[in-house]
Parts: C-alpha cells; sequence; structure tokens
C-alpha cells in the first residue's frame, strides 16, 4: 500500500510539473490577442465547456446540478483570476505579471496549517523565502521604461489574491474525492454563465477577434486550459498545496523564456541571477518533497 501511494506520489509530481508546463504557454497566447480581455475571456470560456464537460465524460465523471450548485463560487472567483490575469498580460511584462502571480506560496504557507493541517518543514519554509527573494529580483531588476507597467503589475496582485482563494476550495473539493473533470466542468460552465453581465456591462467588439486570436484561444483551450488545469486539479488530491503551490513556480520561469524567444522582452543580469536562485529553491523543494498523502475515494461529487 505504502509503495503504491508512493509511486502514486511521484506520478503526481509529474502532472503538477505537466500542468506547470502547459500553464506556462498560457501567457505568451494571451500576450499575442489583440482582442480587448472581455471579448476573448468571455470567448474563451464558453468554448470551453464542451470540451471540459465532454472530458468529464469521458474520465468517468457526471455532470449534475448539485455540482454546479457547488462549483458556484469557485466558478466566480476562477473568472475573476482569468480576467486579471489576462489584464495582467497585456499590461505589464511577462516576467512581472506571471511572477507576482506566483508568490502564491506565501500565501500558501500562512493558510496551509490553518485550512488543511499541514506542517510544513522548516527546509521548506526557507526555500520558500529563497525563492520569493529570487522573485523580487527579477521584478525589481526590471529596466524602467521597459514592458512593465504599474496598472498591469495591480492587475497580477488581484489575480494572486483571487486564484489563491480558488485554489484553497480546489484543493478542499479534491481532498473531498471530487471528480476532477466534474469539477473542473462546473468551475468553467459557472465562469462562461458569469461573463454574461460582465458583457453586457462592458460590450465588447468581438469583431476584434481574428484569426490569429482564435487560433491562440483554441491553443489556450487544448493546453492552458485542458492539460494544465486537469494535470494540476488530478495532482492536488495526493500533494500538499504547499508543494503543488512551489512547484508552480516554475511556470514564470519558462514564460520569461519564451518571451524572450518569442517577443524580445530581455531580462536584466539581475532578474536572471533571480530566476536561477528561484528555479534552484524549487528544485530543492521536490528533492526534499514530504512522504505522500494518503487520499479519500473519488467521486463525492461525480455521482
Amino acid at each position: 500500500m505504502t509503495d503504491t501511494h508512493g509511486r502514486t506520489h511521484d506520478w503526481a509530481v509529474v502532472a503538477c510539473l505537466t500542468g506547470v508546463i502547459a500553464w506556462s504557454s498560457g501567457p505568451l497566447m494571451v500576450r499575442g490577442i489583440s482582442a480587448e480581455v472581455t471579448a476573448f475571456t468571455s470567448v474563451r470560456l464558453w468554448l470551453s465547456i464542451p470540451v471540459m464537460s465532454l472530458a468529464a465524460i469521458i474520465g468517468g465523471g457526471r455532470l449534475t446540478l448539485d455540482l454546479y450548485r457547488r462549483s458556484l463560487f469557485p466558478g466566480v472567483l476562477f473568472l475573476g483570476s482569468m480576467a486579471t490575469g489576462f489584464a495582467s498580460f497585456q499590461h505589464t511584462s511577462i516576467a512581472n505579471a506571471t511572477l507576482i502571480s506566483n508568490l502564491q506560496p506565501v500565501l500558501m504557507l500562512l493558510v496551509a496549517p490553518r485550512l488543511f493541517g499541514e506542517r510544513p518543514t522548516v527546509l521548506r519554509v526557507c526555500l520558500a523565502v529563497v525563492a520569493v527573494g529570487g522573485i523580487f529580483m527579477v521584478i525589481i531588476g526590471a529596466a524602467p521604461g521597459g514592458e512593465a507597467g504599474l496598472t498591469g503589475d495591480l492587475f497580477a496582485v488581484a489575480n494572486l489574491l483571487i486564484w489563491s482563494t480558488y485554489f484553497v476550495f480546489a484543493k478542499r473539493a479534491r481532498d473531498n474525492g471530487v471528480h476532477v473533470g466534474s469539477f473542473l466542468a462546473g468551475v468553467f460552465t459557472i465562469a462562461a454563465l458569469a461573463t454574461i453581465p460582465w458583457v453586457l456591462v462592458v460590450r465588447p467588439d468581438f469583431g476584434e477577434l481574428g484569426g490569429h486570436d482564435m487560433v491562440l484561444v483554441l491553443a489556450q483551450i487544448a493546453v492552458a486550459g485542458l492539460l494544465g488545469h486537469t494535470t494540476i486539479t488530478w495532482c492536488a488530491r495526493y500533494l500538499d498545496i504547499t508543494l503543488v503551490s512551489l512547484l508552480n513556480l516554475l511556470s514564470p520561469a519558462l514564460s520569461m523564456a519564451g518571451a524572450w524567444i518569442i517577443y524580445d522582452q530581455s531580462m536584466r543580469s539581475i532578474q536572471i541571477v533571480g530566476a536561477v536562485i528561484m528555479i534552484g529553491a524549487l528544485a530543492l523543494v521536490v528533492a526534499t518533497r514530504a512522504k505522500p498523502i494518503l487520499p479519500v475515494d473519488e467521486g463525492v461529487m461525480a455521482e
């Protein structure tokens, strides 16, 4: 039994890293979209409903009224996080946007003991501090007058707070045995419905979504959406929340590398050093991770 759970824990780490890599492509795709946030966010969410629902059914989940009722608050939070996150990618540098939003481990280290009974080791806390220090080196080291902008940075801070709250709900759902596909289908559906009043107020020009934009939206649905969210939410059942949060610190490093290659968003020496420090601390977190969590039976809300 222990060996089985140990192997599952290892696969959960692999799944988490897969999701992190998939998520790292998201900011790069958003940066390439010319339409305003309201337009492509709502389109992406509505197109995601059949994809996520079909994935849930194929994966053995069920879609019930109770599921959608329980997904109400997480779904609204998910929309808020997506909207502020996308806005940050368009109004500041990808380095700043991704690194600010990935300060989540600090918040998780504060709430995990109270909400989940987790007791992060002193080593993990120290490594988290080192990793966050590396992130601040990247943010502070940004060249003045470059791609970074205060408005985008504030959107990133809002995304950090909203996403961290959503992630707590997702972790609780998985700890209670909620089917990963069913949960995500419910969240995406509620988030899509929540865009209706937003669209009615803002009245975006959907005509701005050209062919290039739609290709990027569809790619987001498949990679960052289906692959990224499914693997991250699945692994949350087997890994403690602080470990998952710390592993997510790899995402901004990958996004920054992509931004440098695709959008010529250069990084200064101090930013590169900060990114290396962050990745090194993250590697030690993985190498010294704790024993696996024994999961409960899955399917409580899937039935």
